[in-house]
């Protein structure tokens, strides 16, 4: 028989622990192949998808057994990533099981936990994590599911409300951090590390700063220039960097790298000249000690967070808060019904084959029937089959979602004679193909 999957979720974030910890824990997009074969290879982990951001460290697992086992398995590679004990990261992390690990990935989705409420690039973050597990192969129906339904509640959210424009992103309140730091940047020359989407739209907002010149760098040259083109800035190939850096007002980072893009050395030819570097890698993306250079004002993920801390929250965060509440009900009696698919499955198939068995002896004793007749009997019996099974399809799924559900489909079984694992292979029966769910 086989065992219905628990979705459990793992997650530290800004909210439960300091950037300090989230920096030894962050998983960068080098990394994250590795991890990701580490986790699956758990025996309590059947499937697993990571999502490693500027304030967050989750990993989705669907368990086939012990929650407890699954929930402690992920925070054992999280620990050890960090050199933490296993109970430390059990306690700063948030473990959430079944639809309550659906709500919080539709929140996140949405932006609502974000360091920057209402933020969209976390959209894309998610996008890259399910992409990133599914070529791993680590990801399957159960988490894929989950993650295809937050992204369905992140798009409903932004289309029936304003939080994505209401709120604001980590890059635009650096930028405007940047923008009080000089007064204006109009005719600053800028550079950007990174070219996804934080990278991307840190540019943007560059450019409609009007800064003067918009250098973008980065360790793909593809990319690199994709962006400059997109943006309107100039890329710059790894000779160029040197000397964008010397002249450079602004610099920005939004890499997903292990480790600094930006050492001290680099830096120094700056000589006193006003810089404001704004890191918003994790783990970071700038070495700390440049913040000790004359001249250079250096803003991290820790900083933007006490600078964030103060403000209003959009007011449409409850509105986007009672969709997530919806959607959370939506996923759990859909995953309730689930749970009678495999009686479904089994029902179909042993009625079928009796229907089919009887209009073969039907039509055994009655050797005279014309082909047009033997037809005309056979769609007879399998659309009064149809009928029956309609309703006992729709009782199995209100059944599958009652307090007592587990009894309920076993009573289904013993008074159809079902043996365990029958049906459960069939992913679409022939009456279900005509139409009845």
């Amino acid at each position: 028989m086989v065992n219905a999957m628990t979705i459990v979720s793992v997650s530290v974030s800004h909210r439960s622990a300091p950037v300090e910890v989230l920096q030894r824990l962050a998983v960068s997009s080098a990394e994250l192949p590795d991890v990701l074969a580490r986790l699956h290879a758990l025996p309590a982990i059947h499937e697993v998808a990571v999502l490693s951001t500027c304030n967050r460290v989750e990993i989705y697992v669907a368990a086939p057994g012990s929650v407890a086992a699954a929930a402690r398995a992920a925070a054992g590679v999280l620990a050890a990533r960090g050199r933490l004990e296993v109970g430390e990261v059990m306690r700063m992390a948030g473990i959430r099981v079944g639809d309550a690990a659906a709500e919080h990935l539709f929140s996140v989705a949405c932006g609502l936990e974000s360091m920057a409420v209402g933020e969209e690039q976390i959209v894309a973050q998610i996008k890259a994590a399910v992409r990133a597990a599914a070529a791993a192969g680590t990801a399957g129906p159960a988490i894929l599911g989950l993650i295809d339904a937050a992204l369905r509640v992140s798009k409903r959210v932004r289309t029936e409300t304003t939080i994505s424009t209401a709120g604001i992103s980590l890059a635009r309140a650096g930028i405007d951090l940047a923008t009080a730091h000089f007064g204006s940047l109009a005719g600053r020359h800028a550079v950007v590390f990174g070219t996804g989407s934080m990278g991307k739209l840190a540019a943007r907002l560059l450019g409609e700063a009007g800064v003067g010149q918009l250098t973008i760098a980065g360790r793909n040259p593809e990319h690199v220039f994709e962006v400059g083109a997109a943006v309107g800035g100039t890329p710059a190939r790894d000779d160029d960097v040197p000397a964008a850096l010397a002249r450079a007002d602004v610099l920005i980072c939004a890499t997903g790298a292990a480790e600094p893009v930006v050492r001290v050395e680099q830096l120094q030819l700056v000589g006193g000249r006003a810089l404001f570097v704004l890191d918003l890698g994790l783990p970071p993306n700038v070495d700390p000690a440049v913040a000790r250079l004359a001249g250079v004002t250096l803003v991290d993920l820790d900083a933007l967070g006490r600078h964030l801390a103060g403000r209003a929250v959009p007011d449409q965060v409850p509105q986007v808060r009672a969709i997530v509440a919806e959607a959370r009900l939506a996923y759990l009696k859909q995953h309730e019904q689930a749970g009678a698919g495999p009686v479904i499955a089994a029902m179909y198939a042993q009625i079928r084959q009796l229907a089919d068995a009887e209009l073969e002896r039907l039509h055994y004793r009655l050797p005279g029937l014309n082909e047009e007749q033997r037809r005309e009997t056979t769609a007879t019996v399998h659309r009064t089959v149809r009928k029956v099974l309609h309703g006992l399809t729709v009782l199995a799924k209100e059944l599958a979602t009652d307090p007592n559900a587990a009894v309920h489909l076993e009573a289904l079984r013993e008074l159809f004679d079902l043996s365990p694992g029958a049906g459960i292979t069939q992913s679409a029966h022939p009456y279900q193909a005509e139409g009845i769910r």
